[in-house]
């Protein structure tokens, strides 16, 4: 079981973003907090928002989403309240795992079940394409309480040194109810 990260070492996390963002002038990490959503995560620019419902396993969500599209790369962090009476939580996560791997035609390259400061659910990486580009695929996909999450990168294969996917997804963090 993984424990919440403390002030100081938050403060150490962005430290070294902007260090990366040093590297690579385009990915300039900044932290996004959703007050609504109730969690933080590290971006590689300011975040446009939008809404949307979107169906995830039968299941009508109403999703509000942070993305930022890079040259080849998209990072993307959204939540959802889940509806009351739906107790299939797996199911949930699997479908919406399924559901971002066929948006570039992939498949699954590692997969494993995932807790971080009581939400659960999963991690997963997937390669495919889109537009003929071979792309790269890495996602977080949790529950926590009655609220569903996940942090998605999608980009060019050839972009991938240059995102620090590992930054952005352990970037994420629920807040406790």
């Amino acid at each position: 079981m993984t424990r919440s990260l403390g002030p100081s070492a938050r403060a150490f996390v962005l430290a070294v973003a902007l260090l990366l963002a040093a590297c690579y002038p385009e990915l300039d990490w900044r932290e996004v907090v959703s007050a609504d959503g109730r969690y933080t995560v590290l971006m590689p620019a300011r975040p446009e928002h939008q809404q949307r419902e979107v169906v995830v396993g039968g299941v009508t969500l109403a999703m509000s989403m942070a993305s930022v599209r890079k040259t080849g790369m998209a990072f993307g962090a959204a939540y959802a309240d889940i509806p009351d009476g739906h107790a299939r939580r797996a199911e949930l996560v699997a479908a919406a795992r399924d559901a971002l791997v066929r948006n570039i035609d992939g498949r699954i390259t590692a997969d494993r079940e995932l807790q971080i400061d009581g939400a659960a659910g999963r991690e997963f990486y997937a390669d495919g394409t889109a537009d003929g580009q071979p792309m790269r695929l890495a996602a977080r996909v949790l529950i926590a309480g009655p609220r569903f999450y996940q942090v998605v990168f999608v980009g060019q294969i050839d972009r991938l040194a240059e995102a620090d996917v590992n930054l952005f997804l352990n970037s994420l963090r629920p807040a406790a109810d």
